[in-house]
């Protein structure tokens, strides 16, 4: 009899357990059936055909649809058709168009003015529960690859006069130095974090005249920069400065690279001997090493310098700039090991900017840009080339990017590009001979400023 009384106890006790697993299945399924949430949203419209091809996302978090890639600028939307799936719980969707401030039910095939944001409401078929959603077109509200310049407060500009200077940017530290020569004076030293406000800095171990600034560069830790007798002066830190008694006369300084796999770092120079003047380089370790003869046509004064890290090694680029004969050039050189230099542009073809010196130049967007200089008769420019195959051919830059009016044409600027992406022309003259201009200009490509909404 017991036994009986335990088989009963026991089967009402697994029928409760099935019946309970069951409920608890069925309440499962019943809450994902809850689900009133938009899956899918997609716009369409035979006026605005791009719209096909645009993705919205759906934050279900904040209840807001958008494009995260805005469309083209200029773009207008109005009427649309626009195509949901949604949570089959869901019993009515009521739409409010800001734009027209009409609420109506939504329906597939009825056009929506989505020229301004629209709200999408999901009741559920509880009448209690709702979920609403803000959806809205992101488009351009600025051309994406324009740029606007604008000069910077005349405070942004150390006080004295000078008559030369050189930014440097140190991007380990985004900081910024410049070195100026205070006119019929000496040497200045300042620095600066955004460019804006200046610091003077003690300055020593430099003479009071005859350095060629424009040409001053890092390499190895260490500050480099030549003077018109031949002497080469480097320092640590940018303050104390010291002449290199074991340095060969030197004429100019070309520029510097990196080590890299396969590649040695190098700094790369042209010095004057008894044979006359000869492309040479000093490695890591203070060593000189001469080569051969400049190349004719090769520039020696005026040109400006830009590295460029391609195929996994460092490139020098040179622009511009006058020959041993004192003639313009419209020509770019680079090298890849400091003494072994080629010319880059296509001397047959018609793609190159005119013959000039002082040019200021930067690698900006993945592009070489040059900007401004001095052409033969001395004149100041402002115009400004860019080329995407590394120094090869020029484009000249007829809009999108154009200095404003009140911009003055100049030569022997500094040109920085800061972590914002903005570049940055500091100082330069309008006359070769002429005092620094006390101003800086800033622009930015507007797509390189782009947030996602």
């Amino acid at each position: 009899m017991k036994n009986k009384i335990f088989l009963f106890i026991s089967g009402c006790i697994l029928f409760m357990l099935s019946s309970c697993l069951k409920n608890n299945e069925w309440e499962s399924y019943y809450e994902v059936d809850k689900n009133i949430q938009i899956k899918s949203f997609s716009l369409a419209s035979d006026s605005v055909s791009a719209l096909a091809g645009v993705a919205f996302t759906i934050d279900q978090i904040n209840g807001r649809i958008m494009n995260l890639d805005s469309m083209e600028y200029g773009t207008k939307v109005g009427d649309v058709i626009c195509t949901l799936s949604y949570g089959s719980y869901a019993s009515e969707i009521k739409v409010i168009a800001e734009a027209t401030g009409d609420t109506v039910t939504y329906n597939a095939s009825d056009s929506i003015d989505f020229s301004k944001p629209v709200k999408f409401v999901l009741y559920a078929n509880d009448g209690v529960s709702s979920r609403s959603y803000i959806a809205n077109i992101n488009v351009h509200q600025v051309v994406p690859d324009s740029m606007t310049w604008h000069a910077m407060p005349a405070s942004s500009f150390p006080g004295i006069a000078m008559d030369e200077q050189k930014v440097l940017a140190d991007s380990t530290k985004n900081t910024y130095s410049m070195y100026a020569h205070a006119t019929g004076k000496e040497y200045h030293l300042y620095t600066s974090e955004d460019m804006r406000q200046w610091e003077e800095q003690a300055l020593s171990g430099l003479p009071s005249s005859g350095l060629r600034l424009s040409e001053i560069v890092n390499f190895n830790g260490r500050l480099y920069v030549a003077a018109t007798d031949g002497s080469l002066y480097e320092s640590t830190d940018g303050k104390t400065w010291q002449k290199k008694e074991d340095a060969p006369k030197i004429k100019t300084i070309l520029g510097s690279m990196e080590e890299h796999v396969n590649q040695t770092a190098r700094l790369s120079l042209l010095v004057e001997d008894a044979d006359g003047i000869r492309y040479a380089v000093m490695d890591m370790d203070g060593r000189f090493e001469t080569g051969s003869a400049v190349l004719e046509g090769f520039p020696v004064d005026g040109f400006a310098t830009q590295n460029i890290y391609l195929m996994y090694k460092d490139r020098i680029l040179l622009a511009g700039g006058k020959d041993t004969r004192g003639s313009l050039l419209q020509s770019v050189w680079s090298t890849l090991d400091g003494l072994n230099w080629a010319e880059q542009t296509d001397a047959y073809g018609n793609k190159l900017f005119s013959k000039r010196e002082g040019v200021s130049l930067a690698l900006y967007d993945g592009v070489c840009y040059l900007i401004g200089g001095f052409d033969a008769s001395g004149k100041p420019l402002k115009d400004i080339y860019r080329s995407s195959d590394h120094g090869v051919t020029w484009e000249y830059v007829d809009e999108l990017m154009v200095l404003p009016e009140d911009f003055q044409a100049r030569g022997y600027a500094s040109l920085v590009v800061d972590p914002d992406n903005f570049l940055t022309i500091i100082g330069g003259k309008s006359q070769a001979a002429g005092q620094v201009l006390k101003e800086n200009w800033k622009g930015r490509i507007n797509r390189l400023g782009f947030e996602r909404q």
